[in-house]
């Protein structure tokens, strides 16, 4: 796809309820705009016209290409402190929060650009079926 198929997408996708129909290696997905929280919207994937709870929990080809990846730790750390103190504490502290981070996947993206880059980095072929 052109860049200017990428500009054209976007603006399609500026409102709630549009919804865009690719194909992307062999794979049909829908794009759609849907309100995610309070005065906040998000593109949803669909693909192959279904969010699958097994998508988001396992590990799965389909996860990897289209949906977006958090990371959360469990602890917060004061990070001011953090600086004062030694060399060593700082390296503990860091293996601590490694230790209590976890991930999980979305099938909802929150930025246009950031959707774009994930699909181009990890799929081959993309292309418009339709735009509504």
């Amino acid at each position: 796809m052109t860049n200017e198929d990428w500009k054209h997408i976007e603006n399609k996708l500026s409102y709630i309820g549009s919804r865009i129909h690719l194909k992307i290696d062999g794979y049909s997905v829908t794009l759609t705009v849907e309100p995610y929280k309070k005065l906040k919207n998000c593109i949803a994937v669909y693909v192959d016209g279904k969010i699958k709870n097994d998508w988001v929990f396992q590990d799965c080809e389909i996860r990897r290409r289209f949906y977006q990846k958090h990371t959360k730790c469990l602890v917060k750390i004061d990070r001011k402190k953090l600086e004062e103190a030694s060399k060593d504490v700082r390296k503990m502290v860091e293996e601590f929060q490694k230790e209590h981070t976890y991930e999980y996947f979305e099938p909802y993206w929150m930025t246009f650009n950031k959707m774009k880059c994930h699909f181009i980095k990890n799929n081959v072929s993309i292309e418009i079926i339709s735009l509504f």
